[in-house]
C-alpha cells in the first residue's frame, strides 16, 4: 500500500498539536505590534518615522542585529512607561503560547532599562508572578523566569539586578542569565555575580558565542559555570569544546531564525550548526529568542528544520524532548510532562 504523503499544512498541524516546552524566550520579544501601538497612543509617544500602525509593522519586519537593537530598545522597551504595563506582555505571552502549545516555558525578562527608568522592581516581580499564577490556574500554561541580569550595563548593575530579585523573591524566578552586548561584556567579568546566585540556590545560564567566539562560551563554562548556555553557535569552531559539549550534555539553547537574522555566523538554514552539533551528540534545544520581531515561532522552527531538510519528523520529536529535559523542572516533573507528549505520537501513527 503506498503511503500517503503528509501535506505542509497538515504537518503544521501535527507539529502545533504536540505539547512543547520552550528554555530560551525573552518576554519583552513577545510584545506585538497591537501591544505597543496601545502603548504609544496610552502614554502619546512618539517614535521617528512611527506615524501609523502600518510603520509599526514595517519596524517589526528587521533584518540585522541593528535593526533589532534599535528597535528593542528605542521603540519595545521605551513604550512601557508604567509597572501595569508589563501585564500586556503576559497577555501576549499567554497568546503566543497557546497558539504553539507551548505548556511550559523559561522566559527571560531584562529588568535594567525599566529599573532605570524608575519603575519599582518589587512591582515588577509581584505583576510576573502573579501572571505566571493565573496563567496556570486558567490556562494550564506554567512559567518561570530568568532575571537577566544583563552584560549591557556592566557587572556592578548586574549584582545589583541579582541583589534586587534576591530581595524580592518570587516562587516563579528561579534563576538569572547573562544577556545583553556579549562582544561588549565578557562573561569572566560576572564571576562574582554568578558565585553568589548559585549560592543562593539559583539557575544560572548565559548567552554565549552568538556574537563572539568560542573562548565566550569555554568563560561562561568554566568561570560562570552555567548549567546552559544561550546559542552557542560559535562552538562550531572549536572541535575540542564540541567533544566537551557532547561528554557533559551541557544543553545549547538554539534559536535558528534569530542566527540568521543577527547573521553574525550563519546566513542561511543549510548553513545552521544545529544539524552538525546534533550529528556529533550535543544536546541541542529548539527556541525562538524574540519570535514577534524574528517574525517566527516555535511551530514555524519545527517546520523550517523540516522545509530545508536537516532533520526528520522523529528527529523533530528529539528535539522536542530535548527541550523539556533540558529546562530546570524536576525529573518527576519532565516525565509527567513527556508522557502527556507520548499519546499525541501514538495518534500520529507512521505520518
Amino acid at each position: 500500500m503506498e503511503k500517503k504523503t503528509v501535506t505542509k499544512n497538515e504537518m503544521r498541524s501535527i507539529i502545533a498539536s504536540l505539547p512543547k516546552t520552550e528554555i530560551h524566550l525573552h518576554l519583552e520579544g513577545l510584545a506585538s505590534v497591537d501591544t505597543i501601538w496601545k502603548l504609544k497612543q496610552k502614554h502619546n509617544l512618539e517614535f521617528e518615522g512611527i506615524n501609523s500602525k502600518e510603520d509599526l509593522y514595517k519596524r517589526f519586519k528587521v533584518d540585522t542585529l541593528n535593526e533589532f537593537i534599535d528597535l528593542f530598545i528605542n521603540v519595545v522597551q521605551n513604550s512601557f512607561q508604567k509597572e501595569e504595563d508589563i501585564l500586556l506582555l503576559i497577555e501576549d505571552a499567554k497568546k503566543y503560547l497557546k497558539r504553539n502549545n507551548i505548556v511550559y516555558t523559561e522566559i527571560f525578562f531584562a529588568p535594567s532599562k525599566f529599573v532605570r527608568n524608575g519603575f519599582s522592581f518589587s512591582k515588577i516581580v509581584e505583576l510576573l508572578d502573579e501572571g505566571a499564577k493565573r496563567l496556570e490556574r486558567e490556562e494550564n500554561l506554567k512559567i518561570k523566569y530568568i532575571m537577566d541580569v544583563s552584560r549591557t550595563f556592566g557587572p556592578e548593575n548586574a549584582m545589583h539586578n541579582l541583589d534586587l530579585t534576591l530581595k524580592h523573591k518570587k516562587d516563579s524566578v528561579i534563576g538569572i542569565g547573562l544577556g545583553g552586548a556579549e562582544n561588549k561584556g565578557p562573561a569572566q567579568e560576572y564571576k562574582e555575580v554568578f558565585e553568589k546566585a548559585r549560592a543562593e540556590g539559583l539557575h544560572t545560564v548565559a548567552h554565549a558565542g552568538e556574537d563572539v567566539g568560542p573562548e565566550s562560551i569555554w568563560h561562561a563554562i568554566e568561570d560562570l559555570h552555567v548549567e546552559r548556555i544561550g546559542h552557542g553557535i560559535s562552538a562550531i569552531y572549536d572541535e575540542k569544546l564540541q567533544s566537551k559539549l557532547a561528554e557533559t550534555q551541557m544543553p545549547l539553547e538554539i534559536c535558528p531564525k534569530s542566527n540568521l537574522i543577527t547573521g553574525r555566523y550563519v546566513k542561511s538554514y543549510k548553513e545552521h550548526p544545529i544539524r552538525a552539533f546534533y550529528d556529533k551528540g550535543i544536546n541541542v534545544t529548539l527556541n525562538t529568542d524574540d519570535p514577534t520581531i524574528f517574525g517566527a515561532e516555535l511551530v514555524d522552527e519545527y517546520l523550517n528544520l523540516l522545509a530545508e531538510n536537516l532533520f526528520s519528523f522523529k528527529e523533530l520529536v528529539q528535539l522536542l524532548k530535548n527541550t523539556l529535559y533540558a529546562s530546570f523542572l524536576s525529573k518527576e516533573e519532565k516525565n509527567k510532562m513527556w508522557n502527556t507528549v507520548l499519546p499525541s505520537l501514538t495518534n500520529i501513527g507512521d505520518k
